[in-house]
């Protein structure tokens, strides 16, 4: 009896131990129990999977040498363009989320008698958390979603942190440290700066959290730019660092100190970085190449005797073009031009990887011939790295745009130099032409001869290699021969075909660039055929056809000796090929000299204005005056000219040419211009005077002041006839006679426009216009002058459904109590819409911990939408502007335009394709029936002053002050309240600069208000 006792004993007392150990109790015991378990089960499971997988992110991350490292691999998320990381930490999020579901100990305890008025147990009793461990289960998760990518869900989490565990000071600090590197990685600097500048050295009471706050500081002022800053923060974190992560940190710190200059401080650096144990070859073997970059001592040749031995490793052999690329860095360094270049050229001849490496290599050789005006030179090199680069390389931007310019000036010297050539061929003998095109041939023959035995040997050796690695037991189902395609029926198989036509367009129309309207000297986006009611390009259509049907049969005709001469005139290997080039009657001869004027011409032009190298530009400009003294190009020539050597302050040169344009072209635009002695000064004030005068002709066509319109454009003509916004006032004065009931003076206007300025933004607007009217429109009837038709475009993408039009009426439900939307509408053309998706999800996430708010993205032409979710009626969506409204961190551009609609309004809307317009007409009209003695109140709307500052102004960013951005009128949502509703004043924004023209969104011409139905 007494045994059974004990054993009954024995099993209840645990049972009633347990039972008040849950996370429902809150007693001593029970926090005790509940820390216990959450450590030494479900924590050390999560917590022994993330030190084993961060160790092999660490070790395995195979850093980017070409840029700036990131100081942990995990930041990389934030580039998808970057080599990624691996690792994932799911399961230590998961082990984390579960340690807080399950122990979490919420339950007050009973509070103790005697103990009502000591402030650390009052400060006790309202903790939010009483598992003494679990602050650990949030801190493990909120490093696994960082080293996950997810840096807006760590930084949450880590906020929430600081904020539910302040009687944890260290824990605190940790977490906000870890908060900083979040917002590092998302490149907020300023919330970064905001956190880290109030944690004080007193509060790092241990190594860990020394080791973030250096990590956090360096990280910040590395992303800041801030170089020099940086260095005693990252120099302190390489010493509590271990092993890849230090081995990283150095060779960063090498970075930053080559950055700012200090050579040997770098060197050393990197001598660290690649003397470390734990360091892979391929870092040593950076390393050394990066020590060698910012060598300094005096004997040079040492270190290039060093870097040449690197070359005779085989372990190198996929790295010799960085080898001879630091050569030629060395001797760069010492103003060595020569020897520079030379082993640059050996660097993209050794490269077999066609990456990075090879174009930087390639953008250092073609920087170098670009500053020795080696233009031609410069081009291939330029045109071949630009396209490995990617868009976050350092002045990426810059080198595509020279890039571009010399790619396009390669075409017109190109052009030049062959047709030159042919040209001398064609005054030679016979004989003398036979032994020139002979050489060629050797030469290509030789060239050809070096190429096949290159090619084959590197065959031989792969094929050496793939016998001697462990891949060749899986491949006896490997094909071993390959083929290539030899079906020549299509074009561009048939190399000797396709060189035919290569070798017969170039003759007749030199090199061109790849672009639309090739054969035009001013490129367009229409065509004044569009505009003609005539058949003449059907019958041109229809001789084309039976001239290409002619030369078929023709072709078809032929015998075999005809045949044979003809392929021998399409292969480069025989001299016929060469012959069929040069030009020999005189029609070809005035083509060649054609190609060859335009070439000289377009060269002077992109020297002078692109690349600003006016001695060159000036070279060819002479050449072609010189050589064809009544070229076509002839006043452009001297206009350009007379502008260059202005402004070289040449004046008497300048003047020379002045005079040339006033006596030989008195009465074209360009002798207008110039016959104002002060012409030059004009151009200085031009911008000024003619931003103000833009702005005046705006708002006088919006006053139905046509007439003045009209004056101002004359105006224009007189004083500045080559002003850049020229187009604009041509078009505002062809707008003008529309509500004038001139379709004659609007067609005429629009076509000058056209011939006169057929590369600006308003041409494709101009030109769907004149076609309206070519296929039957007639101008709209309205003696109004139209405004801002931002709001007029229809929310869909059905061309059907534009060109049908619907004139049926809409009803929309106007209920407060509606699930609401907050639309952000925007001209796409001016506004960035990833940005301002950034700056909306940044405010949301700094303005709002507990709600969250989606964001969708909408286009419909040149109109986007940024699309505000989550307000459960009216009542919410109001708060939330005020909250905008306060937040002076959040820019938004001026041509956004807030609208408050409901969900149900907003999808009808979007069902019926209708447009903005329409939803304020209907809330307008209703408004007249069931409206308030006055506009609803301010708190509400605003006043009229307010309605302007609804939302911040951004200030005009570089991109957007070259072109003016268009203006949408402050169309205000009008906000319903208890039933009635009244819309808000369409208050036009003042201008201090020259107001644009209304927008007119792309596709709209088939329903343009400008125009009725024929």
């Amino acid at each position: 009896m007494l045994k059974r006792i004990y054993l009954i004993l024995a099993i209840v007392i645990p049972i009633v131990m347990l039972s008040s150990c849950g996370t429902r109790k809150n007693t001593a015991l029970s926090r005790n129990y509940q820390a216990f378990i959450t450590r030494y089960n479900i924590y050390f499971n999560g917590d022994e999977h993330y030190k084993q997988t961060i160790k092999e992110m660490e070790r395995s991350y195979e850093d980017d040498y070409s840029t700036i490292l990131f100081m942990h691999p995990a930041e990389a998320y934030s580039n998808p363009k970057a080599p990624q990381p691996q690792g994932n930490f799911d399961r230590s999020i998961e082990k984390a989320q579960k340690a807080i579901q399950l122990r979490s100990i919420k339950k007050r305890p009973k509070k103790k008698s005697g103990k009502g008025n000591d402030p650390k147990y009052k400060a006790w009793l309202k903790r939010d958390e009483y598992n003494p461990f679990l602050h650990n289960a949030w801190m493990m998760m909120g490093r696994s979603q960082y080293l996950n990518g997810d840096f807006l869900g760590a930084a949450s989490t880590f906020y929430y942190t600081s904020r539910h565990f302040s009687w944890l000071p260290e824990t605190v600090t940790e977490a906000k440290l870890w908060q900083v590197r979040s917002y590092c990685a998302l490149d907020w600097l300023v919330e970064a700066e905001n956190i880290i500048i109030r944690i004080k050295e007193p509060e790092l009471t241990n190594n860990t959290l020394k080791e973030l706050y250096n990590f956090s500081f360096a990280n910040y002022h590395i992303k800041s730019h801030n170089y020099e800053k940086s260095i005693p923060y990252l120099t302190n974190a390489i010493k509590y660092a271990k092993g890849s992560q230090k081995t990283r940190l150095n060779f960063l710190l090498g970075q930053v100190y080559a950055l700012l200059g200090k050579k040997e401080e770098a060197y050393q650096a990197f001598k660290k970085a690649g003397s470390a144990s734990s360091a892979p070859y391929r870092t040593k073997f950076n390393a050394r190449i990066k020590q060698s970059e910012v060598y300094c001592g005096d004997d040079i040749e040492s270190e290039v005797k060093a870097l040449k031995r690197m070359t005779r490793y085989d372990r190198n052999k996929e790295y010799l073009d960085q080898v001879y690329y630091a050569i030629g860095n060395i001797y760069l360094s010492r103003q060595d031009t020569a020897k520079a270049i030379e082993n640059y050229i050996l660097a993209a001849e050794k490269s077999t990887r066609n990456g990075i490496d090879k174009a930087i290599s390639q953008i250092t050789l073609g920087e170098l011939y670009f500053q020795l005006h080696s233009y031609d030179k410069a081009q291939p090199c330029y045109a071949e790295a630009v396209p490995m680069l990617p868009e976050t390389y350092p002045d990426y931007a810059k080198l595509k745009r020279r890039s571009d310019v010399l790619d396009e000036l390669a075409v017109y010297s190109q052009n030049v130099t062959l047709q030159d050539s042919l040209l001398r061929l064609s005054e030679m003998s016979p004989e003398e032409q036979k032994a020139v095109i002979d050489e060629i041939i050797r030469k290509l023959k030789e060239k050809e001869k070096k190429e096949a035995e290159e090619a084959a040997r590197e065959e031989y050796l792969a094929q050496q290699a793939a016998q001697g690695s462990n891949l060749q037991n899986n491949s006896a189902a490997a094909p071993n021969t390959f083929t290539l395609n030899t079906d020549k029926s299509w074009y561009f198989y048939n190399t000797a075909t396709r060189n035919a036509g290569k070798t017969e367009f170039q003759k007749r129309w030199g090199s061109r660039k790849l672009e639309d309207d090739w054969r035009r000297r001013n490129k367009a986006s229409f065509d004044m055929n569009d505009f003609s009611e005539s058949d003449e390009e059907e019958e041109e259509t229809s001789e084309t056809d039976d001239s290409a049907s002619e030369g078929q049969t023709e072709a078809s005709e032929l015998t075999n000796e005809e045949k044979e001469k003809q392929k021998r005139e399409q292969d480069p290997h025989y001299p016929e090929y060469y012959l069929k080039q040069i030009p020999s009657t005189d029609e070809e001869k005035i083509t060649a000299n054609d190609i060859i004027q335009e070439g000289l011409y377009n060269m002077g032009v992109i020297l002078k204005d692109k690349l600003e190298d006016f001695d060159a530009a000036a070279t060819e400009f002479d050449r072609l005056l010189t050589r064809y003294p009544d070229n076509i190009y002839r006043l452009d020539t001297y206009y350009n000219l007379y502008l260059m050597f202005m402004r070289q302050k040449k004046y008497s040169t300048a003047e020379r040419f002045r005079a040339k344009i006033l006596h030989e072209f008195a009465d074209t635009k360009y002798g207008m211009a110039l016959r104002d002695p002060n012409y030059i000064d004009n151009l200085r004030e031009m911008e000024n005077i003619q931003e103000q005068m833009y702005a005046k002709t705006y708002e006088d066509y919006l006053n139905n002041n046509n007439t003045a319109v009209h004056d101002s454009y004359k105006e224009m003509m007189e004083r500045f006839p080559l002003s850049d916004i020229m187009p604009k006032f041509m078009f505002l004065h062809a707008l003008a006679y529309v509500t004038e009931k001139n379709p004659e003076g609007f067609k005429s206007t629009l076509k000058e426009l056209l011939e006169r300025y057929p590369e600006t933004d308003i041409t494709p607007l101009a030109s769907s216009y004149l076609k309206q009217l070519a296929q039957g429109r007639k101008l709209e009837s309205s003696t109004t002058n139209m405004r801002g038709m931002i709001w007029s475009t229809r929310l869909t993408n059905d061309s059907t459904a534009l060109a049908n039009g619907m004139t049926d009426s809409i009803s929309f439900d106007l209920n407060p109590a509606d699930p609401q939307l907050f639309v952000l509408v925007f001209p796409t053309d001016t506004v960035s819409s990833n940005q301002l998706l950034f700056d909306i999800a940044r405010h949301n996430f700094t303005s709002f911990v507990v709600k969250d708010f989606d964001l969708e993205q909408m286009n419909f032409g040149q109109l986007g939408l940024l699309i505000i979710k989550g307000f459960d009626n009216l009542e919410e969506l109001n708060h939330y502007r005020m909250v905008m409204k306060a937040d002076k961190n959040l820019r938004i551009p001026r041509q956004v335009r807030p609208v408050m609609i409901s969900v149900k309004n907003f999808d009808l809307l979007l069902k019926e394709g209708r447009s903005f317009e329409e939803y304020f007409r209907f809330v307008e009209e209703k408004t007249v029936n069931d409206t308030h003695d006055s506009v609803l109140s301010p708190d509400i709307y605003g006043t009229e002053e307010e309605s302007l500052q609804e939302l911040p102004v951004q200030e005009t960013t570089p991109e957007l002050t070259d072109t003016p951005s268009p203006e949408i009128p402050d169309v205000q949502t009008p906000v319903p309240t208890q039933g009635k509703q009244t819309p808000a004043p369409a208050t036009p924004v003042p201008a201090t600069r020259p107001i644009p023209l209304p927008e007119y969104p792309e596709g709209s011409e088939g329903d343009d208000p400008l125009l009725d139905t024929p």
